[in-house]
């Protein structure tokens, strides 16, 4: 009976899964920024966990040959799942912290390796019993090794409350609170329900733990939290904003923040002669030939508002941000020429690069006032 209970509460659980990641997604047909998707891969996870540990519950304890195999390998699966989801919010506290997806990717390999021995070790375990066995009965146990799963996972969590942390002390909790109260509550809440269930055998308690917890940062998300702006996917002001502090207190000595603003040239003849639609697809390809040109850097890209957009990165020299001004101009009159559009991308731009004695406001005013500067040469050269 009690099999059967942890099903229901299982499907349950895949049901309110495939609920959010619906609502999230729904009506986007622009790829999400890089914590969105490492958030929507934890939520994919804690759905398959879900149906392996389902598929565990009803298979156990049946001797016939096919769903003794199929027991085999859903726990076979389930305990690769388990660190794997773990290493994920891993690598999403990661980018919460530091927002740089090239010092994300460099790290992964090294954050893998626990999880790569894990998974080897439980396919293995199918013909050693190291991790997990399931008898001729048909009956799953845990194996002598199975501490090592369990470990894995932990050491997940715990760097990653540790990261988190570390954060809180280096830069305060105040300013990051919504996000802070997730990336700390978090790891904590499912290492106190992963002790629960090591310590009381046949108790499922960790991933419905995940549920909850995923589903309050979902909440936020659904609250603008997380801020995207709809029509092109890119990051809105808001979360600009918020980019802009962290940037700050991580940026190198060594390192300049510059900003670069951009502003459509005959957005409204566009709009007005060629309808609002061609006017949207105007701002969704400007927004695709910015993630274009930044690809490969840490350059945060965000729609303003209208036909604005900003570009917010560093570099070790003042002459790499011209240089990517010229690309994106470069890129602009390539697709104008190739991509058949009937409209031309006409970029004005301008940029400002951070001092000791700027605030928020003078940076980004600056770099606006650089950009309507160009706009006015542009026309006047006609």
């Amino acid at each position: 009976m009690i099999e059967f209970l942890y099903a229901e509460i299982n499907v349950i659980g895949i049901v309110l899964l495939l609920l959010f990641l619906n609502n999230m997604n729904r009506g986007r047909s622009r790829r999400l920024p890089v914590d969105q998707r490492i958030f929507n891969a934890c939520l994919w996870m804690n759905v398959l966990i879900f149906v392996f540990d389902t598929g565990m519950w009803l298979a156990d304890g049946n001797p016939q040959a096919a769903v003794r195999t199929l027991n085999l390998l859903v726990t076979m699966l389930y305990y690769v799942s388990n660190p794997l989801i773990c290493l994920l919010w891993l690598t999403y506290t990661d980018f919460k912290i530091f927002e740089s997806k090239q010092g994300l990717l460099g790290r992964v390999p090294f954050y893998a390796i626990p999880c790569g021995i894990n998974a080897v070790l439980s396919v293995v375990s199918v013909f050693t019993g190291w991790l997990f066995t399931v008898d001729a009965k048909g009956t799953y146990a845990r194996g002598p090794y199975f501490w090592v799963m369990a470990a894995a996972a932990l050491v997940y969590l715990l760097l990653s409350f540790g990261l988190a942390v570390r954060d809180v002390v280096r830069n305060g909790w105040a300013e990051n609170r919504t996000v802070n109260i997730h990336l700390v509550i978090f790891p904590v809440g499912i290492l106190a329900a992963s002790v629960v269930q090591i310590l009381f055998f046949g108790v499922s308690l960790i991933w419905v733990c995940a549920l909850v917890a995923f589903a309050s940062i979902y909440i936020n998300i659904q609250n603008g939290q997380i801020a995207t702006d709809p029509l092109t996917g890119l990051y809105n002001r808001r979360r600009l904003d918020e980019h802009f502090q962290r940037r700050l207190k991580l940026l190198k000595p060594d390192r300049i923040l510059f900003a670069i603003m951009i502003d459509l040239d005959d957005f409204k003849a566009i709009n007005d002669e060629l309808g609002h639609a061609t006017g949207d697809d105007a701002l969704v390809k400007t927004g695709e030939l910015l993630r274009r040109v930044c690809k490969g850097s840490d350059d945060f890209i965000a729609r303003m508002g209208g036909d604005e957009f900003v570009v917010l990165g560093e570099r070790p020299l003042a002459e790499g941000v011209q240089e990517l001004m010229d690309r994106i101009a470069a890129e602009a009159a390539r697709c104008s020429d190739e991509c058949g559009l009937g409209y031309r991308l006409k970029p004005s731009m301008g940029h400002s690069i951070y001092t000791k004695n700027d605030t928020a406001n003078t940076f980004f005013a600056t770099a606006d006032a650089a950009m309507y500067r160009n706009k006015h040469e542009r026309k006047q050269s006609r």
